[in-house]
């Protein structure tokens, strides 16, 4: 069996100190309020620099709820091809890069916190915004570089293409996230879209 790779001590600090200040910034809302929940508070608590906070978030409200800036796995990406079923690819695509940036942390807070303060939930969409424009323009260059699809279908081009693709494909996702079984500490895992996108296949088929 191949022994893992022990994390670099230096990024195994970063986590700490992401982790740390991530801490202090929901105890600190929780305890005090978000108004009352400054950079230097949150920084004092977590015994680093106002400096160093903004190494680590954007904003408050990123640490608050534990926010990363989303990403696209570049092997994932790797994978993703015209030649398969490109709808569930892009499904599963688009669920990791929305777990990029609200996974890892503690979801049951996450939800006490927005529950209190409604107006968190602005930054959390802003980012699962940000994650949805990641995989369309991911996507557009994926069809651009594929001669049947870079001419784009119905008059529309890759761009425009990749966007209605990458809605449609957002449908199991929301799907399984409103499933009375969704558990909110495992997220939508890559297995857990299978059952709704055989429906969507299924009633496209019905449809057409």
């Amino acid at each position: 069996m191949t022994e893992p790779v022990p994390t670099p001590l230096r990024e195994r600090r970063k986590a700490e100190t992401w982790t740390a200040l991530h801490e202090a910034a929901a105890s600190l809302a929780l305890e005090r309020g978000v108004e009352q929940t400054t950079v230097e508070a949150i920084a004092e608590c977590a015994g680093v620099s106002p400096r160093t906070f903004f190494n680590y978030f954007r904003a408050k409200e990123d640490a608050i709820l534990g926010l990363h800036e989303p990403r696209i796995d570049p092997d994932q990406l790797t994978r993703v091809s015209t030649a398969g079923d490109l709808l569930a690819q892009v499904s599963r695509l688009l669920g990791a890069a929305a777990w990029s940036a609200i996974g890892g942390t503690d979801p049951v807070r996450r939800r006490q916190l927005l529950a209190r303060y409604p107006n968190l939930g602005r930054r959390k969409m802003e980012l699962m915004v940000k994650a949805e424009t990641l995989v369309c323009d991911a996507v557009a260059d994926l069809l651009a570089a594929d001669p049947q699809w870079r001419s784009g279908a119905e008059g529309f081009g890759p761009e425009e293409t990749a966007r209605m693709l990458v809605m449609i494909a957002g449908v199991p996702l929301r799907f399984s996230l409103t499933s009375a079984d969704f558990d909110p500490a495992r997220g939508v895992q890559p297995e857990d879209l299978e059952p709704a996108l055989a429906l969507l296949h299924h009633l496209q088929r019905k449809l057409s």
